[in-house]
C-alpha cells in the first residue's frame, strides 16, 4: 500500500476549510481536559505512593482521555466526511450509556495490551536494575560485585529498546479509534482485530506522514500554539486512515476473496 502524504494533507486542509474555527474550540475542549487530568495526576502524585499514582493514571486513561480521544476523533471523521459538526461532539462517547461501554470495552483492551506486552518487554530492564541496586544479592545474603554499576547503561538501553518495541507493537492499533469513530455498529474489539490487518500494509505510510509533520510538530513545541495545529494533526489522521481502509476494500474486490472481511466508513 502506498498512500501519499501529499494526498493526504491536501485533502485535510480542504476538509478543513469553513470549519477551522469549530475545529480549534473542540481542539481547546479536548487540549484543556487532558491538561486537568495531568494536573490531578501531579496533585495525586504528592499524597499517594508510586504504585496508587499508577493505578490513578491508568484509571483516567480508561475512563475520561480515551472515550474523549475517540469523541475528538468522531468530529473530526464527521468533518472529513462532510457532516455537520459542533465541538460539543467530542463527549460523544460520555452520552449514551451504550457510547461509553463502547468506549470502555476499547480502553480497556488497548490499555490492557500496552501493560502486559509492556510488561514483558520491559522485564529484561527490570532484572537489569534489580541487580544494579544489589537487591538480588542482598536477597541472597552475598556481596555485591563492582561490575555491577555498569549494568545502569544496560538496563537504559534496554529500555529504550523496549520503548521503541512497545510503540511499534501498538501501532497495529493505530486505525481502530476511526473504525470506532466511523462505524457506530463496530464492536470495539473488531475494530482493533481490523486494524491490526488493514495497518499491516499502511502502518509504514502512517509512520511516513507523521515524519511529513515534524515542522509541525516543532512549530507546537516553540512557536504556535497546540490548538492551532491539532486540528489539522487530526484531519490528517482521519484522512490517512480514510484511505487506508478504502484502498483496502480496493484491494479485497481486486482479488475478489470472499473470506477477507472488508467493511465500510461511510
Amino acid at each position: 500500500m502506498n498512500l501519499s502524504t501529499t494526498a493526504v494533507k491536501t485533502t485535510a486542509k480542504t476538509a478543513l476549510k469553513g470549519h477551522y474555527l469549530k475545529s480549534i474550540i473542540a481542539s481547546v475542549i479536548y487540549i484543556f481536559s487532558v491538561i486537568v487530568c495531568l494536573l490531578c495526576n501531579n496533585i495525586f502524585a504528592y499524597i499517594s505512593i508510586g504504585f496508587l499514582y499508577f493505578v490513578f493514571l491508568i484509571a483516567e486513561l480508561i475512563f475520561i482521555v480515551i472515550p474523549l480521544t475517540l469523541g475528538f476523533v468522531y468530529f473530526t471523521v464527521r468533518l472529513i466526511f462532510g457532516s455537520d459538526t459542533e465541538p460539543v461532539l467530542i463527549f460523544k462517547f460520555f452520552s449514551s450509556r451504550k457510547d461509553y461501554f463502547r468506549a470502555l470495552r476499547f480502553s480497556l483492551s488497548f490499555i490492557g495490551n500496552a501493560i502486559y506486552s509492556g510488561f514483558l518487554l520491559f522485564l529484561p530492564s527490570l532484572f537489569c536494575d534489580l541487580i544494579a541496586n544489589g537487591t538480588v544479592f542482598k536477597i541472597f545474603n552475598s556481596e555485591i560485585p563492582l561490575w555491577v554499576s555498569s549494568l545502569w547503561s544496560v538496563s537504559a538501553v534496554l529500555k529504550v529498546l523496549a520503548g521503541i518495541a512497545l510503540i511499534t507493537l501498538m501501532l497495529k492499533y493505530y486505525l481502530a479509534p476511526f473504525l470506532i469513530a466511523a462505524d457506530e455498529n463496530m464492536d470495539p474489539l473488531e475494530a482493533m482485530h481490523m486494524s491490526k490487518i488493514v495497518s499491516t500494509a499502511s502502518k509504514k505510510d502512517f509512520v511516513w506522514l507523521i515524519l511529513s509533520l515534524i515542522g509541525y510538530i516543532i512549530a507546537c513545541l516553540f512557536v504556535i500554539p497546540d490548538i492551532f495545529i491539532f486540528p489539522y494533526f487530526a484531519c490528517c489522521y482521519c484522512v490517512h486512515c480514510r484511505f487506508a481502509v478504502a484502498a483496502y476494500n480496493r484491494n479485497v474486490d481486486k482479488i475478489n476473496l470472499k473470506d477477507i472481511p472488508s467493511f465500510e466508513v461511510i
